[in-house]
């Protein structure tokens, strides 16, 4: 969860949000305000009295409205943040890649449609995404391979042909670089196995519309 949270911040929001080494007390405070919140929300299903403790702000409920005060704070800090850099480079060529970026150029064109409210809701709808379906993914993933050895090998293989990275002495920024485009469009084997998991375990395993 950690390392999907990570990757979610850095792809979306161009921010290393570094919750996986835990160095980053923001990030900390975040994350852990952020799957507080999560669990307390799902408890609510399990307490038929939430809704007084809401109302009278105790014990869980009360908890819950920290954590979101917190997680409020942190994404509106954020959306600053962007803005800001956004206006020093508005009279320049615009390369941002990530998605809040992208909502901000879209909110020039109808400044009253996107507020910052609706930004912090884009934003926690993009890591909840992000976040969760790519780690439950990723966790049944690596449960297949280990029930299946033989497979494991065979993914190993090809992402060591795909990248030619044969060399055991490489440490992770070294592999990382060899993960181009044209790279993953070789590993096939990998992409199947991928598949397979979802098929098997979906992340989302039931939509209502």
């Amino acid at each position: 969860m950690r390392s999907t949270m990570d990757s979610i911040f850095k792809v979306g929001f161009n921010v290393d949000l570094d919750t996986l080494s835990m160095l980053s007390e923001e990030g900390r405070a975040f994350a852990k305000a952020f799957d507080e919140s999560s669990d307390l929300i799902l408890w609510r299903y399990a307490d038929i009295s939430w809704k007084i403790k809401r109302f009278l702000n105790i014990g869980s409920e009360a908890t819950l409205r920290k954590n979101i005060q917190v997680t409020d704070e942190f994404v509106y800090q954020l959306i600053r943040n962007t803005e800001e850099l956004f206006s020093e480079q508005q009279n320049c060529v615009m390369a941002k890649q990530d998605m809040l970026s992208r909502f901000l150029v879209e909110r020039e064109k109808d400044p009253k449609k996107m507020d910052s409210k609706y930004l912090r809701d884009i934003i926690l709808n993009i890591i909840i995404a992000g976040r969760d379906t790519t780690a439950i993914t990723l966790s049944w993933f690596f449960y297949m391979l280990c029930k299946h050895p033989s497979l494991q090998e065979k993914v190993a293989q090809e992402v060591k042909e795909a990248t030619e990275a044969d060399d055991s002495s490489m440490d992770i920024t070294g592999f990382t670089s060899t993960l181009t485009e044209e790279a993953l469009n070789k590993m096939q084997f990998l992409q199947a196995a991928l598949t397979e998991t979802l098929r098997l375990y979906p992340a989302i395993p039931e939509v209502v519309f």
